[in-house]
């Protein structure tokens, strides 16, 4: 019986705890610290889990580990990336990455830096606690508009878009100091060149430095005044898409530059006139993820791939050897909604209507019914996704459409008053 310990299996990861239990695997959850955002345990199934840790002291985490022997130690989520990395160099096991590009898998600058020492293009950077030397740095290179983010973060967590000095100035002040969602104290500020052009996901799994492919994803984000970032659509591609080689190359490169040799890799990639460039890896699972959804297009998804290279290895080499990419049987938007009035969160009007789309197959809200809700400010404000599967893109088109004007109309609020 394999024994697999998941260190915060949130988000995407619980989709892949699920799929490894009842593939038959004993599994373990360890909390990578006791103070993680209520955000991530929502819909977070305890009775998959035969025990549960959170990790106080290292040294006491390792030692109840042991315990359970495990055959592999594997991040559910982002803030679970540098322990999974620690366990897996404590306990020597083999379905891990290269522990000295650890923390560049995690860090955003040392990242770039790791790629663009490997011979990749990337984005000029400065990372700095001083506004100073920000100020300096963006007036000597003339980057406007320049992106401002935090080290450490997940998805557009703290990232703002700046147009001048002022905006830049505003950014930040409120990064530095502030906690991200992975509960992570923003000593620094990275400053960025802005990268213009299309920007895509290129999500893939390794095993033993041999990739498969499961998604290339079109990004589709909207930028508020404020500088931050929403997400609006993901679009699935496949090869017949004319960049699609030249994003999968790029992001083989990048991946092997930080280490990521087993397990998954979610990578954004910007593609400008000069070619791709990264915007940044996280080595786990895409978080917008949904097997069912996956099974309808992709046939594989990085979620059950995963599994696979850990379940039936063998299997999964085979699928590496394999020059054949996938070949999408449906096209799918995932439509994030973005709300625009506060209320009262109800979701059986909305429902209703989404039922009505032919495209419509399954709808994730991050909001109880009745809870209060505000207007979007941030991928964390986003009260869900709408999953849309169809095999022509003019129905996805619509669909999507008639979506963004239910969300116009208040279909899902009620009056706070």
């Amino acid at each position: 019986m394999i024994r697999v310990v998941i260190v915060d299996g949130f988000s995407s990861g619980k989709f892949l705890a699920r799929e490894l239990y009842d593939y038959g695997c004993v599994l373990l959850h360890v909390s990578s610290d006791p103070d993680i955002h209520e955000y991530y345990y929502k819909n977070f199934d305890y009775t998959i889990y035969s025990a549960f840790l959170t990790c106080q002291d290292y040294a006491e985490t390792c030692q109840k580990i042991s315990m359970f022997s495990p055959h592999y130690i594997i991040a559910g989520a982002e803030s679970g990336v540098l322990l999974s990395d620690e366990l897996n160099r404590h306990f020597a096991l083999g379905f891990s990455n290269d522990y000295n590009h650890s923390h560049a898998r995690r860090n955003k600058y040392d990242m770039i830096q790791a790629i663009s020492s490997a011979g990749l293009a990337a984005a000029k950077q400065l990372k700095t606690q001083e506004w100073m030397a920000a100020e300096w740095w963006i007036k000597h290179h003339n980057l406007f508009p320049v992106v401002l983010k935090p080290l450490a973060s997940a998805g557009s967590d703290g990232v703002f878009i700046c147009h001048n000095l002022t905006e830049a100035k505003a950014a930040f002040a409120q990064i530095l100091g502030s906690h991200s969602k992975l509960n992570i104290v923003n000593k620094q500020v990275l400053i960025q060149e802005y990268l213009d052009g299309v920007e895509y996901v290129v999500n893939m799994v390794s095993l033993q430095g041999k990739t498969r492919v499961t998604e290339v994803v079109r990004y589709t984000k909207v930028r508020l005044e404020s500088g931050r970032i929403l997400y609006d659509i993901d679009d699935i591609l496949d090869e017949s898409f004319t960049h699609y080689w030249t994003l999968v190359d790029y992001t083989r490169q990048a991946i092997a530059a930080l280490g990521i040799h087993n397990g998954p890799s979610h990578a954004e990639v910007m593609l400008t006139a000069q070619g791709p460039k990264l915007v940044e890896v996280a080595a786990r699972t895409d978080g917008i993820l949904r097997p069912e959804i996956s099974a309808r297009t992709t046939q594989l998804g990085q979620i059950s791939a995963t599994v696979m290279a850990i379940t039936e290895p063998e299997r999964f080499l085979a699928l590496t050897e394999s020059p054949a990419p996938y070949q999408l049987l449906n096209h799918s938007y995932n439509v994030c909604l973005i709300n625009t009035h506060e209320g009262i969160f109800h979701q059986q009007d909305f429902v209703t209507e989404l039922q009505k789309l032919a495209s419509f197959s399954q709808a994730v809200f991050y909001i109880d019914d009745g809870q209060s809700i505000g207007v979007t400010q941030d991928v964390f404000s986003q009260p869900g996704t709408i999953y849309l599967v169809h095999s022509s893109k003019d129905v996805l088109r619509r669909d999507y459409r008639t979506i963004r004007q239910l969300e116009k109309q208040g279909i899902y609020l009620k009056n706070s008053g």
